[in-house]
């Protein structure tokens, strides 16, 4: 059933498939030193707050408050000026499940005793309503609801804890007001966290304060919050975020909940942490998200994901600069993750990135922007954005040893713009237009082994079945879509030959009845199979 790969937060790693032939993950070295985007709270124009009022609305009053409480008393009026001028887009979002006609279906997944009984149960339910989709029902905005007691609190509070580490200890100003002082983590109801976790972890802070290691503290954070809320994947197919007092009680929820909570414990002891995440796997499905700790001047890396075509840092600022406020009237994102205004690239804190510069064809006449996309759940996914200027768009930062399609969108959906490429890991391009020389391949599988990255659990290659039907596509860059190329049934244990396919082409070989599971390959110069 598509609707769970499209937006459960389920990631896949994909790893080398031991006789097939796959393409070595970029390894992950040292990166290159990373400058730390600078948030000069002193620098907010007033014009901001004044929007941040207006639309407040009758709550304007409150936030009125809090500016007044702090008017003089450095460094809070600067934390209260960041966090109000930042405040509009937040809030709480609650999702439903509905159908295409935007009814609310009913539906549980945590009445079900594990996740193979609430995919089945959610799969039955589209049978009878027909496509699903897991669909934002109201979003309650801060803005609108916060009060000037919680937010005076939560100031008081925050600013008092960075205040009492040593000077050598304690994170820039400019990284305290991004990573430190922020109330929320994501989209989950409001809770006053801070205070309670303040006073759990009063002990590790004079630790700390007496000498004990930042990663040392970091990881005593880390295996605390993984006791108390345990990753379940019913929480696949509850998109609606979790709130501090709900995980207490619940003691359980998705990757997005987790790091939520980590970065509610890190911040209680006034440690720079970002929530980090890739919006889509470039050799899997679907997306991951992971807390990182941050250096003094707010740069940090975790290693295990420096494979990752494109990784963005959730920040609390508004990101001005973003794909939002660059979009023409009318014309909206490919996707919510492009549509974010609250995520910068951080890519190039991972490791090498390459700038990828790409001519786009006749699709892209007329169009403003161009999107570079990853495979991932079946269909291509936008995971970077550039202007197009004379025919020509490059993509920032991408990270090597991926493949990558450019696209341009319509308004309506993703358009093949040029023929897809392979970023080597020497950053030099390959490109796969699909009209080489003639070649044949040996084909044995629809995709490698894989490992989930949140339960390290290891899935074998998915080998061809005996008696199983198969089609094989190509993607082709003038109908710009996965063209029929050839098929056939497997016969035992034999593989399946193709011949006269082009050396330089992009393939995907598929059941009749596919799930969409199976990975795209090139052919290798041995006429094997190599993985994308």
């Amino acid at each position: 059933m598509r609707t769970i790969l499209l937006l459960s937060t389920l990631a896949l790693a994909w790893l080398p498939a031991g006789r097939l032939a796959n393409a070595d993950e970029t390894p992950a070295a040292k990166p290159p030193a990373a400058t730390a985007p600078g948030v000069d709270a002193g620098a907010i124009p007033d014009a901001w707050i004044n929007e941040a009022l207006a639309q407040a609305g009758a709550n304007a009053a409150e936030l009125t408050q809090v500016l007044k409480h702090f008017a003089g008393d450095e460094p809070k009026r600067q934390a209260a000026r960041f966090l109000i001028a930042n405040m509009p887009g937040k809030g709480y979002i609650v999702t439903e499940l509905q159908d295409a006609k935007g009814a609310v279906i009913d539906f549980d997944p945590l009445g079900y005793t594990n996740f193979d009984e609430a995919r089945d149960a959610l799969e039955a339910l589209e049978k009878k309503h027909g496509t699903l989709e897991f669909k934002r029902e109201r979003k309650i905005e801060d803005l609108k609801t916060i009060t000037a007691a919680y937010l005076i609190k939560h100031i008081d509070l925050s600013v008092a804890t960075w205040q009492r580490r040593r000077p050598e200890q304690r994170v820039s100003f400019q990284a305290f007001l991004e990573y430190v002082l922020p109330y929320r983590g994501s989209q989950e109801p409001l809770d006053d966290w801070l205070d309670p976790l303040v006073k759990r972890y009063a002990g590790k802070a004079k630790a700390h304060e007496s000498g004990e290691k930042l990663d040392e503290l970091y990881k005593f954070l880390t295996k605390d919050i993984a006791k108390r809320v345990r990753f379940n994947p019913r929480y696949y197919l509850h998109p609606t975020d979790q709130g501090f007092t709900e995980m207490g009680r619940s003691g359980m929820g998705r990757c997005e909940d987790i790091t939520n909570m980590q970065t509610y414990a890190a911040r209680a002891l006034s440690l720079a942490t970002a929530a980090d995440y890739t919006p889509y796997w470039a050799r899997g499905d679907n997306n991951h998200a992971w807390n990182v700790l941050l250096d003094k001047n707010g740069v940090g890396f975790t290693k295990a994901y420096a494979h990752a075509a494109k990784i963005y840092r959730k920040t609390y600022a508004i990101q001005r600069d973003s794909l939002s406020f660059d979009l023409p009237e009318g014309r909206e994102a490919p996707n919510r993750f492009m549509a974010s205004t609250t995520a910068r690239d951080v890519t190039d804190q991972y490791g090498p990135t390459t700038d990828v510069a790409v001519e786009l064809g006749a699709a892209a006449q007329g169009e403003k922007h161009a999107y570079l996309c990853v495979f991932n759940g079946g269909t291509w996914k936008a995971i970077q954005w550039s202007r197009i200027e004379a025919g020509r768009a490059t993509f920032a930062r991408m990270t090597r040893n991926l493949l990558y399609l450019p696209m341009i969108h319509n308004g309506e959906k993703l358009v093949g713009a040029a023929p897809p490429l392979l970023l080597k890991k020497d950053g030099s391009i390959t490109r796969l237009p699909g009209t080489g020389a003639a070649s044949a391949v040996l084909a044995t599988a629809l995709r490698p082994r894989r490992k989930n990255v949140d339960t390290l659990e290891e899935k074998p290659v998915s080998h061809l079945k005996d008696g199983g039907v198969y089609v094989l596509k190509r993607w082709d860059v003038t109908k710009g879509d996965w063209h029929i190329v050839g098929g056939g049934t497997a016969a035992g244990t034999e593989p399946m030959r193709f011949e006269t396919l082009p050396a330089d082409g992009l393939y995907w070989l598929v059941p009749p009845q596919s799930r969409r599971l199976e990975r795209p390959w090139t052919i290798t110069p041995g006429e094997r199979q190599l993985w994308w």
